[in-house]
């Protein structure tokens, strides 16, 4: 069974989002759009907290959030219980936001990092396996600090 991503972008996100989408496709993931649909001024804030309360419901997801600096998505995102939303600017940032701290959301700037950034980035961040052992107390003490 293909493995679900949520996906959700603003309207400087739309662009590299339909790319994103794409790519997940080809190999075997089965992306769920939750928006926007256009490049229609719109606020990143409200799709941050679509992907973030899907992800509360079915925690074993990983989301994928785009706007201009990926900033307004990671902070919404992260104010949610359970979410661990990482921006990452290049392959070792999505490596060790995986590794050392369960990072569940990637969030991505479409106006900081090109396409072909953004696709290296994202495959690191899907094929990195969490650590585990005293990583686990980091996730479970970030856990601890609640939010919505």
């Amino acid at each position: 069974m293909p493995t679900p991503i949520l996906i959700a972008a603003d309207h400087r996100g739309f662009s590299l989002k339909a790319k994103v989408i794409g790519w997940l496709k080809q190999r075997g993931y089965e992306p769920k759009d939750l928006g926007t649909d256009s490049e229609e001024r719109c606020d990143a804030l409200d799709y941050a907290k679509k992907v973030a309360l899907e992800l509360k419901a079915n925690p074993d997801q990983f989301g994928i959030l785009i706007c201009g600096t990926g900033q307004a998505m990671a902070m919404t995102a992260n104010r949610y219980k359970n979410i661990r939303a990482a921006l990452c600017t290049n392959t070792e940032m999505a490596r060790l936001t995986r590794e050392h701290n369960d990072a569940n959301v990637l969030a991505l700037g479409s106006d900081i990092t090109d396409e072909k950034a953004s696709l290296a980035i994202l495959e690191m961040f899907l094929k990195t396996k969490f650590l585990g052992g005293r990583y686990a107390e980091r996730r479970d003490r970030l856990t601890d600090l609640g939010g919505l």
